[in-house]
């Protein structure tokens, strides 16, 4: 219903940064040199700069099309706001630096830079915070949907509220229609009764009228629509998806004549998505494999002859991307005679498992031969971590959510586990938060997220969490 506008506003607002941006850059180049503040010294490829400025706001406009941004538009707080802008500067900066590296130019001043996206930062806060507000202003002022919501009391003032949230874009909702008018006050006035709407876009000068389909049949739904049109007013059909699929993350897809809602979007469903995380792994995994896991292996190997002999690398069976099952690999760290395959968590202080396995899995180097399952294309060094498969049956007795854990492959480290909660899980509410996390790992899935991932696992490694034991 909105999507249009904000995404016309949001491509205004693409516009004016990039063209402010660009101007700020050769307002710097002219000024400071006048200024005298800062001299070139040599021939500075300015053209190839301000090429550097334009692809970055390329960049920058991608950041904004994002859905989590077309949501939000207009309704940003000042944190959101810093963040975003905080995005933003990153592509900036990485596109100035990257160039300055790259052409081994001595010549263009620093200072010259800094002063340039320091400027430039400044004035992306604040367009962020301001020009959203300024710009809908500007566009809707004059152009505000009076909207009429066919639904039951309850719907209606739901819907109401929500709408309200996008006043600023130009629709407001001053009333509902319904059999009969709610038993309590509402937010909202009673209008009359279907078979009046007709009457009640008249009297009240509706534009746009938003029918609740699961209050009308689909032959009423095109009745009404006909109707409305001939009076020159917008007829919206709407389902409020979250109460059939409660859900967090509900994602719709529309194919020619049909939309369909499921629990959740998956980006890795995007074969390119697929190829760029596919090359992580393996730009991550080989050099492990080659460089470290050798000499990692013989060092466990010397410790267990030691304290424990046996094996050195264990594999147990566990469910991978859309449950089917693989070998994993471990560093053994427990004695053979108690076992790995046994289905119970280790616990601290556990009698099974061997001094140095201890400190295997404290430090999570005994998860260094799972690099071979990465290689392999069984696993990802980031993911859901992949648990027994005698405990997969019992989580998903607990959580009904559980199992979305298995539409992408698992991994090494994941999510949850760069956030600290990594071990023993110990009572319901730590398999929640972990569930939870796997889960927004799936539906929000980002090249990005998994370099975070990775990054705070090797954090959590030189400084291990109390609960990894």
């Amino acid at each position: 219903m909105l999507r249009n506008r904000i995404e016309g506003l949001l491509g205004i607002h693409s516009a004016v940064i990039s063209m402010t941006v660009a101007a700020l850059f050769l307002a710097t180049m002219m000024l400071l040199p006048l200024l005298g503040v800062v001299t070139f010294n040599g021939e500075v490829n300015f053209g190839l700069y301000f090429f550097g400025v334009l692809a970055a706001m390329a960049w920058v406009h991608r950041n904004l099309s994002s859905e989590s941004v077309k949501s939000r538009y207009g309704r940003l707080t000042k944190i959101e706001t810093l963040r975003l802008t905080v995005h933003q500067m990153m592509r900036l900066m990485l596109a100035m630096f990257t160039l300055a590296f790259l052409t081994k130019d001595l010549a263009v001043s620093r200072l010259f830079l800094l002063t340039f996206l320091s400027v430039s930062g400044v004035f992306l806060l604040a367009a962020n915070f301001y020009l959203p507000r300024i710009l809908s202003f500007l566009f809707f002022r004059n152009t505000t949907y009076r909207t009429a919501v066919l639904a039951s009391p309850e719907e209606a003032v739901r819907i109401g509220k929500w709408i309200s949230k996008y006043r600023s874009l130009g629709v407001e909702v001053i009333g509902y229609v319904s059999e009969k008018p709610a038993k309590v006050a509402t937010t909202l006035p009673w209008m009359g009764r279907p078979d009046q709407l007709m009457d009640v876009v008249s009297k009240h000068a509706v534009d746009q009228v938003l029918l609740d389909q699961s209050c009308v049949s689909h032959t009423e739904a095109r009745l009404i629509t006909e109707r409305c049109e001939q009076m020159g007013c917008r007829a919206r059909c709407f389902v409020d998806i979250t109460s059939m699929l409660p859900s967090a993350s509900v994602a719709i897809e529309r194919d020619e004549r049909y939309a369909f809602a499921s629990f959740t979007s998956e980006p890795l469903e995007n074969p390119m998505n697929r190829a760029a995380k596919r090359l992580l792994d393996i730009a991550v995994s080989l050099p492990v494999v080659l460089f470290v896991l050798p000499a990692v292996l013989l060092v466990t190997a010397i410790m267990q002859r030691l304290q424990s002999p046996g094996p050195v690398i264990y594999r147990q069976i566990r469910s991978g991307m859309n449950r089917r099952k693989f070998y994993i690999y471990k560093l053994r760290t427990m004695h053979v005679d108690n076992g790995q395959h046994v289905a119970k968590q280790a616990t601290r202080g556990d009698s099974r498992i061997y001094p140095f396995g201890q400190f295997l899995r404290r430090t999570s180097i005994d998860e260094l031969p799972q690099f071979l399952n990465v290689l392999s294309g069984e696993m990802s060094v980031s993911g859901p971590r992949p648990h027994l498969t005698q405990h997969d049956e019992e989580f998903a007795q607990v959580i009904s959510s559980y199992r979305k854990r298995h539409f992408v492959k698992p991994g090494i480290t994941g999510l949850a586990q760069s956030k600290g909660f990594r071990g023993e899980i110990a009572e319901q509410s730590l398999l929640m938060k972990r569930v939870r996390y796997d889960t927004h790992y799936v539906a929000k899935w980002s090249l990005a997220m998994d370099i975070r991932i990775i990054f705070n696992t090797i954090r959590q490694i030189v400084m291990p969490p109390p609960s990894a034991y």
